[in-house]
């Protein structure tokens, strides 16, 4: 299952618009609709969470004993909370939900400032893409990140993924709209990853939610979802550290090359996220000072800048961690280019020894050849020359004498060399 990935699996995140949304109706009750990867991962995620309804379609889970009509429902939400993962295949699916919250002109307006967001960290980005609306008071704009764990399978390939989201803060409630991944971003997708925090725990899909649609629980996610992929890093960081010891205890210099390899693309993953992590940190601090979402509520205010010191405080720490990485992969390179000038060294040795011990088996018959040459040409045609068989079998025999004397050598030579040294003991 973890194995799945948006290149061999594209209909895990495509099938159906993926959006979620818990509201409450004009008669008390509270529900949960929920379409495409979203209900997927819920279901996923928390497998006593059944939605009822047919899996291609929008999935309900009654929240209350009064059931929730799906078609009915949205547009007789008296508060809500509603996220919507974008993708190019249902923006109009997208922009039709929305009509059930805001009105059509506005549900556009959301759908098309996704495609304007300025992704920089900026103070001077605007905040309300919208300008004045009856409907929409304001928006936040806040990045996500996701560092998937691998639960120590360190088969699989470290990824990271980083996504833009919109809060727009209703009359009624909040609208969570995510950036659409672009057809780059997409293939890397691992399921059941798509950079959204769903994570809030199984009381909050089978219990009622207090002050349903507060801008609080709407800010929060993409800030604990940063904080939960913080905790992932540790513990990735934590399987790559073993990765240099193995490195400088191996004596196989391609294993060792390979597991280089490994650890400094793992290095790099851990390193990027740690810089969109800070990023994602300084659009916080700049949103905490001029959005007027937060400045206009002192709670909130108080809460996020408290995330805020929160995040600094770990961020720091791990970038600490990534200083001492790497010195360490510098001493580990290192370890690795001594292995391979020592078997490159042992490989010349080889090489040499061979030449050495061929010249030496070969010297004699060399010198033999020479003189039965030598006599072909000098002699008359009466004179005795040694038949080619015979010259053929004196080399031979010499060929065989010089390897039986190389390999006698060589015994005696390893002999000496295990045989243990001992000192003579002198009077006390």
């Amino acid at each position: 299952m973890y194995n799945r990935t948006y290149e061999t699996n594209p209909e895990l995140w495509d099938d159906n618009l993926s959006f979620f949304a818990k509201i409450e109706t004009q008669d008390s009750s509270q529900g949960i609709l929920a379409s495409g990867w979203h209900r997927r991962q819920i279901e996923f995620e928390y497998p006593t969470v059944r939605f009822r309804g047919s899996s291609n379609s929008v999935g309900v889970v009654d929240v209350d004993a009064h059931p929730i009509d799906p078609k009915t429902a949205l547009k007789r939400a008296s508060s809500y909370e509603l996220e919507i993962s974008l993708d190019s295949l249902h923006l109009e699916e997208a922009e039709e939900l929305l009509r059930a919250f805001v009105p059509a002109t506005e549900a556009g307006q959301m759908i098309q400032s996704m495609d304007k967001m300025n992704t920089r960290v900026s103070a001077n980005r605007k905040d309300s893409p919208l300008g004045s609306s009856e409907h929409v008071s304001g928006a936040i704009d806040l990045l996500s990140l996701n560092l998937p764990a691998r639960s120590g399978d360190m088969k699989s390939r470290l990824r990271f993924h980083q996504r833009w989201c919109r809060v727009f803060v209703t009359d009624k409630g909040t609208i969570t709209l995510y950036r659409a991944f672009t057809d780059e971003e997409k293939p890397p997708l691992r399921w059941p990853h798509n950079c959204i925090w769903l994570n809030r725990g199984i009381e909050y899909y089978s219990q009622r939610t207090d002050n349903l649609g507060s801008v609080r629980n709407a800010i929060e996610a993409p800030i604990r979802y940063v904080q939960y992929n913080l905790e992932n890093w540790r513990v990735e960081f934590e399987f790559w550290q073993d990765l240099p010891f193995q490195i400088a205890n191996s004596d196989n210099l391609e294993d060792a090359s390979d597991k280089l390899s490994i650890a400094q693309q793992e290095i790099g993953v851990l390193s990027s996220f740690i810089t969109s992590a800070f990023l994602s940190l300084r659009n916080l601090e700049r949103r905490v000072e001029n959005n007027p979402i937060v400045t206009r509520d002192a709670e909130l205010e108080r809460l996020t800048r408290s995330y805020i010191e929160a995040l600094r405080e770990r961020i720091e720490r791990y970038r600490e961690s990534l200083a001492k990485a790497s010195s360490l992969m510098a001493n580990t390179a290192q370890s690795v280019q001594a292995l391979a000038s020592e078997e490159t060294a042992k490989a010349a040795n080889r090489t040499n020894a061979f030449i050495t011990y061929a010249s030496a088996v070969f010297f004699i018959p060399t010198l033999i050849i020479s003189f039965y040459s030598m006599q072909i040409f000098e002699m008359d045609t009466e004179a005795h020359i040694p038949s080619t068989a015979f010259v053929a079998l004196m080399c031979l025999g010499a060929v065989i004498i010089g390897i039986l004397a190389l390999l006698l050598a060589r015994y005696r030579s390893n002999r000496s060399e295990r045989s243990p040294k001992t000192e003579k003991a002198g009077p006390k």
